[in-house]
């Protein structure tokens, strides 16, 4: 059926809640809780790389992140 391409199962940063965000490798209550509060801040997350703005959010977590998270 439509819709059931490999993207589905990746976390969106702007509709995801902090319990489907701490599914992540490396998130936790406190990096998920710093998504939400960029979400209220700037809006949407444009990129997925707009992640790595994020303080504690660098180029290591966005390597194991970035096959996961989605913007769309």
């Amino acid at each position: 059926s439509q819709g059931e391409s490999p993207k589905s199962n990746k976390v969106n940063l702007n509709k995801a809640t902090q319990s489907e965000l701490e599914t992540l490798p490396g998130i936790g209550p406190a990096k998920s809780q710093l998504i939400l509060e960029y979400r209220e801040q700037n809006g949407s997350f444009k990129t997925i790389e707009d992640i790595m703005s994020i303080s504690g959010f660098g180029e290591k977590t966005f390597e194991k992140l970035k096959d996961l998270i989605t913007v769309q």
